[in-house]
Order: structure tokens, then C-alpha cells, then sequence
């Protein structure tokens, strides 16, 4: 019973400090140069990184919460098969806490979702959690509020994996389902702020598809200017125009127009000019 709680400790502790590598952070400052805490909504995870830098860089943010999520809570799982799911979900619970609360940033951190994403990607039911992923990144083109695509998402995972674990009679039912609509819970209290806007009719839509097209119809070379403005040289082969250079680049256009007019206006003739040099 002890070496047990030892073990459940273990867990908790590496996952805590796991979940709280945040890789929107990551992304944005290698790639942009840029804190994803002073961009945009200034939350750092994957839709900010959507809307600031567009869908090359969310992917490439949401794919590495992902993989951390569920590959850790998999490695546990095979370290200690006796307690089978109920470990998965006990190390994708402090994923997710130390994700969304980490201690390194005064407990200030991203809401989650692509880590719990990773969670069902790699349990036992994951062929339905693909499935049902895919499903909603259709919808998410028409309903475009990425929080609404969330609560579907794993509302709907926590109530297909519930009937899942109690019908085949999985080993520690409870605790797995207490942990699942902990989660549940812990994500709504994370988007309360996006429920309210939406009640007040002020939620901003992510505009997912205008992001799709951009990413995957835009013409090599072709200038892209994204919502905040950031400069630098995207994976994607994007060119990001700031906006400092491009009033600096104004205002010196405008120099050069002002002192050309200037020599059309004050004319010298060279010939009266030389002769003037000659009788001095």
C-alpha cells in the first residue's frame, strides 16, 4: 500500500513538472522571436498562437502538447500495467494542472485542451478520439469558436470513454471517471471568460479558414501580414511585413520625392556655371 502511494507520487510529481513545458511559449519565441504572453489574447496556447502567427506555427504548438501529453501518460501506463488506466488518466491529470498552472509563471498558464487532446489520442480508445477529432476540425471551419469546438470535443470523449470503462468493466472505473470529468470541469472553468463573451454576443471568432487558406493557398513570396504584426521568416515561407518597416520605408520614399522636386524646382545651368568659374 505504501510503495504504491510512492509510486502515484512519482507520477504526480514528473507529470506536474512536464505539463508545465508549454510549448505555444516555445514556438512563438523560436520561430517569431516573440512572447506568446505579450501577443494577442496573451494566453499561451494553441488558439493565441492561431490567431497571431497562423496555423503552421498552432500546429506545430498543438502537436508537441500533444505528443508530451500522451506519450507521458502512455510511458506510465507501461511502467505500471497493475493499475492500467487509472494511471494514464491520474498522470494526464497533473499534465494538464501543471499545463494550465504552472509554477515557473506564477501560475499563469494555457487552458489545457490540446493536452487533454493528447490524453484520448493515446488511450485505450483513441482509434474514437481520432475519429471524433476529425469530425469536429470539419465543423470548426463553420462554427469557428474554438472554445464551442472544445467543450464538443471533450464532452463528447468523456461521456463515450464513461460508458466505455463501466460497460467492459475496466479495472478502477471510478477513478478514471472521476478524473475525466475533473478535466471536464477544469476546462470550463478555464473558458468561463469565452462562455461570458459569448452569452454578451463579444466572443471573436478564430476565422479557421480564412487561416487555412492562408497556409495552404498562398503563393511563395507572397507578402502576409498576420494580426500582430510579427517580424520575421516563417517555417511556412511566409514573408511578414512590420509595420516600423514599413513607415520607415515611407517616410524615406517621401525624402527622396521631396528632394527630387526640390532640384527640379531650383534648376542649375551648367553652361552659365562654368562660365561664371571662368571670369572668376
Amino acid at each position: 500500500m505504501f510503495i504504491n502511494i510512492v509510486y502515484f507520487v512519482c507520477v504526480a510529481l514528473i507529470s506536474y513538472v512536464v505539463g508545465t513545458v508549454n510549448f505555444s511559449k516555445i514556438v512563438a519565441w523560436r520561430m517569431r522571436r516573440k512572447d506568446i504572453t505579450k501577443v494577442g489574447s496573451k494566453n499561451p496556447g494553441t488558439m493565441n498562437m492561431l490567431r497571431s502567427f497562423g496555423f503552421g506555427l498552432a500546429l506545430m504548438a498543438f502537436m508537441g502538447e500533444v505528443l508530451k501529453s500522451g506519450l507521458l501518460c502512455l510511458i506510465f501506463k507501461l511502467i505500471f500495467p497493475q493499475f492500467g488506466d487509472a494511471v494514464y488518466f491520474f498522470s494526464g491529470l497533473f499534465i494538464v494542472i501543471g499545463y494550465n498552472f504552472p509554477i515557473w509563471s506564477k501560475f499563469k498558464g494555457g487552458k489545457g485542451v490540446a493536452c487533454i487532446v493528447g490524453i484520448f489520442f493515446f488511450s485505450s480508445l483513441w482509434y474514437v478520439a481520432l475519429g471524433w477529432f476529425l469530425i469536429l476540425a470539419v465543423a470548426f471551419i463553420y462554427i469557428d469558436y474554438a472554445f464551442v469546438m472544445s467543450f464538443l470535443y471533450i464532452g463528447g470523449m468523456s461521456i463515450g470513454y464513461t460508458i466505455y470503462v463501466w460497460l467492459a468493466h475496466v479495472p478502477y472505473a471510478w477513478i478514471i471517471t472521476t478524473i475525466i470529468w475533473l478535466l471536464v470541469v477544469m476546462t470550463v472553468i478555464k473558458h468561463r471568460g469565452n462562455i461570458q463573451r459569448l452569452a454578451n454576443g463579444t466572443e471573436k471568432k478564430i476565422g479557421f479558414k480564412n487561416k487555412l487558406k492562408q497556409f495552404f493557398c498562398h503563393k511563395k513570396g507572397e507578402i502576409i501580414i498576420d494580426e500582430e504584426l510579427v517580424s520575421n521568416q516563417a517555417p511556412e515561407g511566409e514573408i511578414v511585413v512590420d509595420e516600423h518597416m514599413k513607415k520607415q520605408e515611407t517616410e524615406e520614399n517621401q525624402k527622396e520625392v521631396v528632394a527630387d522636386d526640390e532640384k527640379i524646382e531650383n534648376p542649375v545651368n551648367e553652361e552659365e556655371q562654368k562660365t561664371e568659374d571662368a571670369e572668376n
